[in-house]
């Protein structure tokens, strides 16, 4: 039998890391993200100009093509578009003011309703959950007031005393609030007018200052990647929220719902931001057909019919009409949510998917960054 051969182990393979290195990467990672928070109010509006901007190319083009100069077609779509906001804004309006009218008939309704609940309940001699909470709250202050120390005789206590509330001031910052939101819509606005119409020339100055040629080539497919991805995504989240505006109007227009068309406006104008969006949508659907009711079944089915179609959007419809648009993995959607939804709030919510979309675009077509759009994609 023939001896077994020795088979030398493997040497260890040392791992060298620089330290000094890693170290400046954590505190320039640590700058950018603090950067970026702190700096969301002006990052935030540009990157929502923006998508924006991409999203009203195709109606331009569009317009462009009866003839009309690139000036004058921007002007003709921002035109249409200030009608439309005017008529929806209406809408919600009266919304707003039926809700505002059955708001007394509401409150009476719900002390109605209790207090037939409370003549319907059989007298016991047990006290009841919120009975027994409310003695055992009584015996703890009780205690606590005996275990505190007790006053000095002839020392007067002095209560505090809250401030009133100041109606004018409440005003005031709720018109500043306002006035603000106002400021900051009016230069969002402006700023897209702009990147529609000097948009391509400031893409022909990125490539041409990217350097080499060969560094040209590489801006150039990274912007017409990611130009044609967000293209694609805002396509998709287009005909999705059109999807869930139609389904949720004939569902409330069925059930009898008052005012369905607007709710189903606001159902497809919240579904854009991711799980929170819909959650929201289904809560203000339950809400106003309470307000209408006045009863739990009409206020369920209602509720029940938002949420059917916010669960049938999130996992048939947006996979669907999305897997071409940005191939992205769910995981990877739901981090981008927490993260930017973090750093900037509603403007996070509203732009973490289209951030996402740019990475992964742009990850693909760069080679030291194609492993992070592997991780992104499906």
């Amino acid at each position: 039998m023939a001896d077994p051969i020795d088979v030398p182990a493997p040497e260890p393979v040392a791992i060298r890391v620089d330290i000094r290195a890693t170290a400046v990467t954590i505190v320039a990672g640590a700058a950018a993200l603090y950067v970026l928070r702190e700096g969301g109010s002006l990052v935030a509006p540009v990157l929502l100009s923006v998508l924006l901007a991409y999203a009203l190319e195709p109606l331009v083009a569009l317009v462009c093509r009866s003839r009309l100069p690139r000036a004058l077609a921007v002007f003709v779509v921002f035109a249409l578009l200030i009608a439309g906001f005017a008529t929806v804004g209406g809408l919600a309006k009266r919304q707003i003011t039926q809700f505002l009218d059955g708001l007394p008939a509401t409150v009476r309704g719900i002390q109605q309703s209790i207090e037939r609940a409370r003549r319907e309940v059989e007298p016991s001699d047990r006290p009841g959950a919120m009975e027994q909470l409310r003695n055992a709250a009584t015996e703890l202050k009780a205690a606590l007031d005996a275990a505190s120390p007790q006053p000095i005789q002839g020392v007067p206590r002095v209560a505090p005393v809250d401030p009133p509330f100041d109606v004018r001031s409440y005003v005031a910052g709720a018109s500043l609030a306002l006035a603000a939101g106002a400021l900051r819509a009016l230069a969002i606005a402006l700023l897209t007018l702009l990147l529609l119409l000097r948009g391509e020339a400031l893409k022909r100055k990125l490539i041409a200052i990217a350097g080499p040629r060969a560094q040209q080539k590489i801006t150039h497919d990274v912007i017409k990647a990611i130009d044609r991805q967000i293209e694609r995504y805002l396509v998709a989240r287009l005909l999705i929220s059109a999807i869930v505006a139609g389904s949720t109007w004939l569902g409330l227009w069925a059930l009898g719902v008052h005012q369905p068309f607007v709710l189903g406006i606001i159902a497809g104008v919240l579904n854009v931001m991711p799980f929170i969006g819909p959650t929201v949508a289904v809560a203000l659907i339950a809400l106003s057909a309470f307000v209408q009711f006045h009863t739990l079944g009409m206020t369920g089915a209602a509720g029940g019919w938002a949420g059917l179609v916010a669960v049938l959007e999130g996992n048939l419809i947006s996979p669907w009409l999305t897997s071409r648009a940005g191939e992205l993995n769910t995981v990877a959607v739901f981090v981008s949510v927490l993260f930017w939804g973090w750093m900037w709030d509603v403007w996070g919510l509203v732009l973490a998917i289209p951030i996402l979309v740019a990475m992964k675009a742009a990850a693909d077509h760069i080679e030291p960054l194609q492993p992070l759009g592997e991780l992104l994609g499906q």
